[in-house]
């Protein structure tokens, strides 16, 4: 009975054992994020608060934003491919909340069709 319990463990350490990754793999990590960490620094500064809008009739439509510093676009797409790329947070607020009180402009990807809310030259 000693024996088999014996080799039961030696089986589970060498199993253990074999499942570490090597050393050099961990190594090479530090300098991806390096880099990516540069990359992510070059980012452009988002754009002042909207001078102008107007959203009768679409106040109260529900929107997607990232919570990131340098974000300033909503999206009405959970999935547009702007909003995927995004390393902070999300939030669905209403459209109104999202010009207002996070100064967002439109995605020319995703909400190309509501780029009249900033146009002064529209008439509903």
């Amino acid at each position: 009975m000693f024996k088999k319990t014996l080799a039961g463990m030696f089986g589970l350490l060498l199993s253990l054992a074999s499942c570490q990754s090597p050393d050099n793999a961990q190594t090479e990590q530090p300098a991806a994020q390096e880099i990516t960490a540069a990359a992510d620094t070059t980012k452009r500064e988002p754009r002042p608060k909207p001078d102008y809008y107007n959203f009768r009739g679409v106040e109260r439509k529900r929107v997607y934003i990232c919570m990131d510093a340098t974000e300033d676009t909503f999206h009405q797409k959970h999935d547009c491919p702007e909003l995927i790329t995004c390393k902070g947070q999300f939030r669905n607020l209403i459209l109104a909340r999202a010009i207002e009180d996070f100064d967002r402009y439109n995605c020319e990807t995703c909400s190309a069709n509501l780029a009249y809310i900033f146009d002064e030259t529209y008439v509903p």
